[in-house]
């Protein structure tokens, strides 16, 4: 299975330097660490200490490996595309392109994130302990109603949005390293912002242990988490293992899209 690599350069700068067919990560006062590309699905970058070589980040590409970049407080910014993906990574690419040029695609995409929000909402309720408390979700409701039960409700909220974040990023890793282009990435380019309403479905699994999360982890004034509490959720993330339910869920849509086309 491939690797996601996180780059944190909130204690100490990190710089990204290129070795071989590997990245060489260089921080002061520490053994340079070694990262080869072939093993990397995605390198997911946090916060703006994080100093790149150019050919490093060109040796990224040219692998197909997604550069993702996010706040301090885990949202996730965009990424950087590789332009060219191998020829077995576009099947999924194909059927976006041509489901988006048939009337109504937009409407039965969004048709089918709701449904892969409730499915997810539903699964997320049947493991809070809590459950006979809560109401039969709707999403938005279900999702106020854990949020209200949390002891700090603002900081439950917090946490949970930064692991939509990073939810958000492998989504737009995958979609990438499978072709998709950026009018399906992002939303200012008038796109459908597939990573990120994908990336908020994903972030359903955390839903039933969020009140144990927001006691362990500290905000700074920022809004963003301290050193400690990112290294927390970054553990949290890579733990749930994310990458089988992000490949089902663009494997849903794929069929969804087949039978458009």
């Amino acid at each position: 299975m491939l690797q996601s690599l996180h780059l944190d350069g909130s204690e100490r700068p990190v710089a990204v330097l290129l070795e071989g067919p590997a990245l060489r990560l260089r921080r002061q006062g520490v053994a340079d660490v070694f990262a080869p590309l072939p093993r990397l699905g995605r390198v997911a970058v946090h916060g703006t200490r994080v100093q790149w070589r150019t050919e490093a980040l060109a040796a990224c590409l040219e692998s197909g490996v997604p550069v993702l970049f996010h706040t301090p407080r885990g949202e996730w910014l965009g990424t950087l595309l590789p332009a060219r993906v191998p020829a077995h990574r576009r099947d999924l690419a194909g059927l976006i392109d041509m489901a988006a040029a048939v009337p109504g695609f937009r409407h039965r995409l969004s048709d089918f994130l709701r449904a892969e929000e409730a499915r997810a909402a539903v699964a997320a309720l049947s493991q809070y302990t809590g459950a006979e408390a809560l109401p039969q979700p709707h999403p938005a409701v279900l999702r106020r109603a854990i949020l209200a039960a949390c002891p700090d409700p603002a900081k439950a909220e917090a946490v949970w949005r930064y692991l939509a974040g990073l939810a958000a990023g492998l989504v737009a890793a995958e979609l990438a390293r499978r072709g998709v282009g950026p009018r399906f990435l992002c939303r200012r380019t008038g796109g459908m912002a597939l990573a990120e309403e994908m990336g908020r479905i994903l972030a359903w699994c955390f839903g039933p242990r969020l009140p144990g999360l927001a006691r362990l982890v500290v905000f700074g004034g920022d809004g963003a988490p301290d050193s400690r509490a990112r290294r927390l959720l970054l553990h949290e993330f890579e733990r749930q293992g994310l990458e089988a339910g992000c490949a089902q869920l663009l494997s849903r849509l794929a069929g969804l899209l087949a039978d458009d086309v």
